[in-house]
C-alpha cells in the first residue's frame, strides 16, 4: 500500500509555514510514481531477506495503525520574528532580527484516514498541553479522541488537525509516522537500494541500506513559492541485523532558492511492539538554510493502545 499525498509548504523566511500534511500543502511523497524495476546487483541477501521482512513489517503496520492510539510529546524550535513592537528613535529603523522560540506540545495521537480516501494514512492529535499549559482535561480529551478515531466523521477528523495547526509555532511537520509505508511489497521495485554499513541503534546491531527512487521518475515534488521542484527520493533505512526488523528510516533533499540551499532531513524511529508489529518511537525533522538550522521538530511516541479499549 503506498504513501498517499504527503505535502509541505515550504520557504526558507523565518515564518513561512513548513508542514507536510497530505491534503493542505505542496510537498508530495508519491511512492507510486517510479516503475522501473531496481537493481540489488551482487547483493541477494537483500534482495531475498531484508527487504522481503521489511515489506512484511510495512503490511503489517497498515493492518495495524490505525487501531492505536499514543501520547506524543512534541519539543518545537523555530526561528521567527519576534512580536512587534512601538519602537521610536533610532530602533525604529533598526531591522528586526529573527529570534527562536521554544515550545511543547503535548497530545494524544494517532494514524487514521478520511471516508473519502481510506487507503491513505493521516496524523490525528488531540492537544492536551501546549507549554504547560493544559488546553483540556486527559480524560476527556482521550474520550473525545477515541470517539473521533472510531467513528466516520471526517469534518471532526480535520478540525483536529487544524487545532493542532494554530497550537504549532510557524512550522509543523507531521504525517512522517508512515514512511514505512514506503516499502511494502509492491513498492520495493520502485528503489535502488544499496548496502552501506553497519552501525549501532542503541544495543542493536544494524544494517544501513542506502535507497533512492529509480532513475527518471520524480516521486519528491517539492512545491517553492512559484515553481515546482522535482527530485527522486531518497535517503536510508536501517535494518536490525538478527532479525531484518526495519528500526529508522531517513530522508535528505537539498535544492537551490534563489541565492539559498535549503535542506530538509528527517529521521523515523520505530520500535517493535506486542502487536508484532512495528510503530513510531520517535519523529525529528529539521530545516537548514545555508547550512545553517531554522527549524527542528522532535516529537517522541509512547504508552501505544487499543482505540477501542481492548
Amino acid at each position: 500500500m503506498p504513501v498517499r499525498h504527503s505535502k509541505i509548504r515550504s520557504g526558507f523566511s523565518p515564518l513561512r509555514l513548513v508542514k507536510i500534511r497530505s491534503v493542505r500543502s505542496e510537498f508530495f511523497i508519491l511512492a507510486a510514481l517510479a516503475v522501473a524495476p531496481s537493481s540489488l546487483t551482487a547483493q541477494d541477501t537483500l534482495n531475498t531477506g531484508t527487504l522481503p521482512q521489511v515489506a512484511r513489517q510495512a503490511s503489517k503496520f497498515w493492518q495495524a495503525a490505525s487501531g492505536y492510539y499514543c501520547r506524543e510529546t512534541l519539543h518545537q524550535k523555530a526561528l521567527t520574528l519576534p512580536k512587534r513592537k512601538l519602537r521610536v528613535g533610532r530602533k525604529a529603523t533598526e531591522t528586526v532580527k529573527p529570534e527562536f522560540r521554544d515550545r511543547e506540545i503535548i497530545s494524544y495521537y494517532a494514524l487514521g484516514s478520511f471516508r473519502a480516501t481510506p487507503e491513505a494514512l493521516h496524523e490525528f492529535r488531540e492537544v492536551l498541553e501546549v507549554d504547560g499549559k493544559s488546553v483540556m482535561p486527559e480524560v476527556k480529551a482521550r474520550q473525545k479522541f477515541r470517539a473521533i478515531l472510531d467513528s466516520k466523521d471526517d469534518r471532526a477528523r480535520t478540525e483536529l488537525q487544524e487545532d493542532f495547526d494554530q497550537a504549532n509555532l510557524a512550522v509543523a511537520a507531521t504525517d512522517f509516522g508512515q514512511l514505512i509505508l514506503l516499502f511494502t511489497k509492491a513498492n520495493l521495485g520502485k528503489y535502488i537500494f544499496e548496502r552501506d554499513s553497519s552501525a549501532l541503534i542503541g544495543a542493536d546491531r544494524v544494517i544501513v541500506i542506502k535507497f533512492r527512487q529509480n532513475a527518471g521518475q520524480e516521486s519528491f515534488r517539492i512545491g517553492e513559492p512559484g515553481k515546482q521542484v522535482k527530485q527522486p527520493l531518497s535517503g536510508k533505512l536501517w535494518v536490525r541485523e538478527s532479525d531484518n526488523q526495519p528500526l529508522r528510516i531517513t530522508l535528505t533533499s537539498s535544492r537551490q532558492i534563489e541565492s539559498s540551499e535549503i535542506r530538509d532531513e528527517a529521521s523515523v524511529d520505530y520500535a517493535p511492539t506486542a502487536l508484532g508489529a512495528v510503530l513510531p518511537a520517535s519523529v525529528t525533522y529539521r530545516r537548514y538554510v545555508d547550512n545553517e538550522m531554522k527549524v527542528e521538530n522532535v516529537s517522541q511516541y509512547s504508552d501505544w493502545q487499543p482505540v477501542d479499549g481492548k
